[in-house]
């Protein structure tokens, strides 16, 4: 019954779906088309006058308003070239235009939606002292590509900062409930970009969301507090987690590019933004946004980080939440910083005590005015079956649970497919009393907590499949649920989440991702007024701090590191800070166990955490770096892209191929990721690095490695004489395959000298002779 319901639901789906697509297909479409910007006749006075020109001329509507009607932005500085509404007839033109580098069409990117500070080190406790009495923290601008900012939050106070940075050019945009004065030396620019967003998803309504750059939807303040707030004494969630909430970077100054709005991002204004903030003078870019992946001439987003990374911008984004999935990754360009999430030593314990005097250990934030007595027992229903496919009533999905069997119950549901938090008021609207929350597989013993709006505890897998199991052999089961607050010190952690995306990077196995993991479990940050703490509509509750979990947290706690360290190192490149950061990185929780992977409760590898655990603190001092320029990237994409798709990364600043790479594993990356074929006849691989001497001037290193089945590995030399600061000297690794493995195998290069270690991974992967 249940499988044909399903099927009627999806045929109906498909049914109204064809007959919307056939009466609704836009004629255009927006398409980013990048221009080789030196090919400009002389004719043409500038370059916004002779891409209008180019797309009027391949127009096939003879009165077509270009300037109004088909192109929405003019990219300038990190990719050269217009966002446009186009038929394919007139794209086809423009590819066989010999200035027209690519096209390519637009994509919708999703959000990857107190404690984390002491956590990282960056503060004792009870102290407000980090690095932001610096002078130098106050010039560092990061731009944050969000849902814009509320700027009342007192997170971005201005108190005691110094004047705006004279190297800053950004302004305010002005609109629906912001103008200018709500900028300050905090919040030194705000802008909003909508053009490919109202063309894709109709125009924006004024009067139920904001076209201005105030933050609406929460996620956009809450990363901006997290990159570079400013420390706010008592911030809490509903009493949760109540402490000093402050930046990683409190001393640094917010750009707020809005490019995400109520139905989604798309990646003309996201490019647009990225090509704005860096002409703004923006020192850092944090982009908690992902789209998918495709290869790096095919990536709009890709090319544009490559032009920031040119310029000198350290680029940080989420990695995803497609985990525990392998290859799962987005947003993976050697030139990215790529952020997995992981957990804090803080929980939000609450507990489900069932009939027969069980107690389950859960997690919860919620806080309201409806309770249940500890000591009194109310029933307990799970609608679900013995199954293991999960029949939408067990998901607790929209007008599938039957008031009659779950009024004045306790339901438990299963996660998945809708949003934690609504399958909890869908249980209220049936009238249950409470909800138990049950972890599927996919999700392991992992926890994350929720402001809910009733009753409801967080359990995992295999306690949720106990809870399953008593309910539905019981005749009469029985539970109730209690919450304790805030509960710090837990062991282990840190802990891989289960929903952190994960590696290998599949467009390129010599190149380790994601590159590094941060906290991203149930972080505390300001959040908007105009929606409450379950981001439900129902939810009126008005709060100033929220708690939310995703990538998006941990890709702003790298921004704000990164921009630490560029305080601290000015002249560093962006590739010098994420060596600082991957080399320092800990692979060992605070039981001094390996780093663990919530969904499986084992050792977590590389391919989940990257280079491991961020260590701010060590990451200012890191000893060596591996540095690169912009040259020594576009030479990693020269050993594996054609001379036709190289284009898009050589025109704007005309580089060319000169092969100093043996292979893609030579890129000066700060892993090592050696591929031996399956049933190639190589027995011996070599890889080469570099490394530049960031600490004392006169340095003596010498390399350990970890132990080895698959392969023996030798160093030459094993060991580094430096004798002066920025002084660069170069090894070479040796791989002698041994053992053939079953899977990949996992270890680590580490060069010594006394006080500081710097832990290169090594992976050693056979793979089948077609990679």
């Amino acid at each position: 019954m249940v499988i044909k319901w399903v099927l009627f639901l999806l045929l109906s789906y498909l049914t109204i779906s064809n007959v919307v697509s056939l009466t609704t297909i836009p004629t255009t479409k927006t398409y980013i088309v990048q221009i080789d910007r030196s090919a400009k006749p002389e004719t043409f006075s500038d370059h916004v006058e002779w891409y209008a020109s180019m797309i009027q001329s391949v127009s096939v509507q003879e009165d077509d308003d270009v300037d109004t009607e088909k192109i929405m932005y003019s990219y300038q500085t990190a990719f050269h070239g217009v966002a446009a509404r186009l038929s394919l007839e007139e794209v086809e033109r423009l590819q066989q235009r010999q200035a027209v580098m690519a096209v390519f069409p637009e994509v919708k990117y999703e959000l990857h939606t107190t404690r984390s500070p002491w956590f990282l080190g960056l503060e004792a406790e009870k102290s407000t002292s980090v690095w932001s009495e610096r002078l130098a923290d106050h010039d560092v601008v990061v731009g944050v590509l969000d849902t814009g900012i509320w700027p009342e939050s007192k997170s971005f106070n201005d108190t005691g900062l110094t004047r705006i940075p004279a190297h800053w050019k950004g302004t305010c945009q002005i609109g629906r409930g912001f103008d200018k004065a709500h900028c300050n030396k905090k919040i030194v620019g705000a802008r909003m970009f909508y053009h490919g967003y109202e063309a894709g998803a109709g125009k924006i309504n004024e009067q139920e969301e904001y076209k201005s750059p105030r933050d609406q939807d929460g996620h956009g303040t809450h990363t901006a507090a997290t990159v570079a707030g400013t420390p706010v004494q008592g911030a809490n969630l509903l009493g949760y987690a109540r402490g000093t909430a402050r930046g990683m970077a409190p001393g640094a100054r917010i750009a707020a590019y809005k490019v995400c709005w109520a139905s989604g991002c798309f990646s003309s204004d996201i490019l647009a933004a990225v090509d704005q903030a860096v002409a703004d003078g923006v020192n850092v870019l944090s982009i908690s946004l992902g789209g998918g992946s495709s290869s790096y001439q095919h990536d709009s987003l890709s090319i544009a980080t490559f032009g920031a990374m040119e310029k000198g911008v350290f680029v940080s984004c989420s990695a995803g939440n497609g985990g525990p999935t392998p290859v799962s990754l987005t947003n993976i360009s050697p030139w990215i910083t790529t952020v997995g999430a992981s957990t804090m030593d803080r929980d939000f314990p609450s507990t489900v005590n069932l009939g027969t005097g069980q107690k389950i250990i859960g997690s919860s934030l919620y806080k309201g005015r409806r309770k249940l007595s500890p000591g009194k027992q109310y029933p307990l229903v799970y609608t679900g079956g013995n199954s293991s496919l999960l029949d939408p009533s067990s998901l607790c999905l929209q007008d599938t649970l039957n008031p009659k069997v779950v009024r004045g119950k306790i339901v438990l549901c299963n996660r998945g497919v809708t949003p934690r938090v609504q399958k909890g008021q869908v249980v209220k609207d049936a009238g249950g009393i409470g909800m138990i929350l049950a972890n599927t597989e996919d999700n392991g013993e992992e926890l994350v907590a929720d402001c809910h709006l009733l009753p409801a505890v967080a359990v995992g897998e295999k306690a949720g499949r106990a809870i399953k199991e008593y309910a539905m052999t019981n005749s009469h089961p029985t539970a109730t649920l209690s919450f304790q607050g805030t509960r710090l010190g837990i062991k282990p952690s840190p802990v891989v989440a289960a929903f952190s995306s994960r590696g290998p990077n599949y467009l390129s196995l010599e190149v380790l991702k994601p590159d590094i993991v941060a906290p991203g479990v149930n972080i505390l940050a300001a959040w908007t007024n105009t929606l409450g703490p379950s981001s439900l509509a129902t939810d009126k509750r008005i709060v100033n701090f929220n708690i939310l979990s995703g990538t998006s947290m941990s890709c702003p706690h790298v921004s704000g590191i990164a921009a630490l360290i560029k305080a601290r190192h000015p002249d560093w490149s962006p590739a010098a800070i994420k060596s600082a950061m991957m080399t320092t990185a800990y692979i060992h929780d605070n039981k001094y166990n390996p780093l663990r992977d919530a969904s499986t409760g084992l050792p977590s590898t590389p391919y989940d955490h990257g280079a491991g655990h961020i260590n701010p603190l060590k990451a200012l001092n890191p000893g060596l770096v591996y540095d690169l320029k912009p040259q020594d990237y576009f030479e990693f994409l020269c050993a594996q892209l054609s001379p036709s798709d190289m284009l898009v990364f050589a025109k704007f600043s005309n580089r060319s191929c000169r092969n100093t790479l043996a292979s893609p594993g030579d890129l000066n990356y700060p892993a090592l990721s050696v591929l031996f074929l399956e049933k190639g006849n190589t027995s011996a691989l070599t890889l080469h690095r570099t490394v530049t001497n960031v600490g004392k001037a006169i340095s003596n290193y010498h390399a350990v490695i970890s132990p080895f089945k698959s392969a023996v590995v030798k160093v030459e030399p094993t060991t580094l004489h430096f004798t002066k600061k920025h002084q660069k000297l170069s090894y070479k690794v040796t791989f002698l395959g041994k053992k053939q493995q079953a899977g990949p195998e996992f270890g680590h290069l580490m060069w010594k000298d006394g006080v500081h270690k710097v832990r290169t991974p090594i992976i050693v992967t056979r793979v089948p002779v077609t990679i």
